[in-house]
Order: structure tokens, then C-alpha cells, then sequence
């Protein structure tokens, strides 16, 4: 009896391959956009498990970009288990909350030199905070952003959330303003947006961005 599957395109064919480094289609692959940044604060950013293959995951770009930074998958179920590397000295994490000092009112020797970051939907990265003692432990930093997100594909649920990625650059810019290459990390960002919004509707509820309130006093 024939087959009633119809062959593949070279098109469908290519929509299916995937790029190993961003984890996106080869299609929509962005790591040609990303210029490498010389970046002297270490990054460490703890990744919810569901962002990893995120359509619109911001780290993956932080990742391929900065000279200093780490990823590590951290799922709230696994309750103060610890790093797999220690903290090195002056970490501190971005993170709104009542006793979080803004950055860019810290005196710039007190300024951290490495900065944990949370990546998740706000929802997400909540629970990972909640289950780690030694992430609330750690100093607290936050930011205000100067601008809205850039996301486009879904409107952000306050004006001062913004993704991962933007609240990096942001925090690189306050401590250390003459770094390179930064502006280039976002414009990879915008054109991630723009290619998925090229294939995905805008209406689309899936696509939830990962986004942090990264102001003073949050919840």
C-alpha cells in the first residue's frame, strides 16, 4: 500500500536542524550576529530548566557573547544543593528585593565583581530564589532600567521588567561604563526578536519571556 506521508522540502528539512551553540533552528540561528564582549565581571547565571531550549531565552546570547560567564541549570525542587563551584569573593545577586542596594548608587569600590543572575520568568526565578539559603544569603543588587524592554513578541506585565540579557548589559554598563561591545550583545538580541516574530504570531500565549522586575524594592 503507498505511503500517504509526503516527502519533506529542503526547507521543512532545514526548519528541523538545529544550531548546537543558541539552540535555535539553523534558520534562526543568531550566533553569527554575536561579537564576543571582554567583559571583567564574571556572569554566573542560574537557569531555570524549562529556558534552557526557550524559543526567546535570553542567556543563550549572554552565553555565546561575554568572555566571563557560566551557566548553571538550577530547578527549585533540588533545595539547597550546593554550586558546583564555590562563589568566588564579592558576588553579588541581582535581585529586587527591600534590602537590595541600587548598583549605580554603590560607590564604585564597593561595586560587585561577579554578579549571580536569575533566568526565568518571574514566576520561575522566585521559586529558585526561595529554595536556595545561599543565594539569600549573598548581597542583594538591583537596577533601574533607563528604558522599556525591548521584547517585542510579548508585551512585558510592568514597564520596568525587562529579560535577562537587558538587565546583564545594564549591570555591565553601571560597572564598567568603557567595555566594548556591549550595544552589539542587544542588537543580537533584537534580531532573535525579529526572526521569531517573522515565524510566530504574536498572539501566541506560549512564548512568555524571560523576564526579571530588576527594580529597587520588588517583590
Amino acid at each position: 500500500m503507498p505511503s500517504s506521508t509526503q516527502p519533506r522540502t529542503a526547507s521543512a528539512i532545514r526548519h528541523r536542524l538545529v544550531c548546537y551553540d543558541c539552540f535555535k533552528p539553523q534558520v534562526a540561528c543568531v550566533c553569527a550576529s554575536i561579537e564576543p564582549v571582554a567583559n571583567r565581571t564574571g556572569i554566573i547565571i542560574l537557569q531555570h530548566p524549562r529556558e534552557r531550549f526557550h524559543a526567546v531565552g535570553t542567556a543563550r546570547i549572554a552565553r555565546l557573547g561575554l568572555v566571563k560567564v557560566r551557566v548553571e541549570s538550577r530547578a527549585p525542587r533540588a533545595r539547597d544543593s550546593a554550586m558546583s563551584v564555590p562563589f568566588p569573593a564579592r558576588t553579588a545577586l541581582l535581585y529586587p528585593t527591600n534590602g537590595a542596594q541600587e548598583l549605580a548608587a554603590m560607590p564604585v569600590v564597593e561595586r560587585p565583581q561577579n554578579l549571580v543572575v536569575l533566568d526565568g520568568t518571574w514566576f520561575h526565578a522566585k521559586k529558585i530564589y526561595d529554595a536556595y539559603q545561599w543565594l539569600r544569603d549573598l548581597p542583594h543588587v538591583s537596577l533601574t532600567p533607563s528604558e522599556p524592554s525591548r521584547y517585542r513578541i510579548r508585551r512585558e506585565p510592568k514597564p520596568h521588567y525587562v529579560a535577562t540579557l537587558e538587565a546583564i548589559v545594564c549591570a555591565l554598563r553601571i560597572i564598567e561604563p568603557h567595555t566594548r561591545g556591549l550595544d552589539g550583545l542587544l542588537r543580537s538580541f533584537a534580531a532573535m526578536i525579529d526572526r521569531q516574530a517573522a515565524y510566530t504570531p504574536t498572539t501566541k500565549k506560549s512564548l512568555v519571556p524571560s523576564t526579571l522586575n530588576f527594580t529597587s524594592g520588588g517583590g
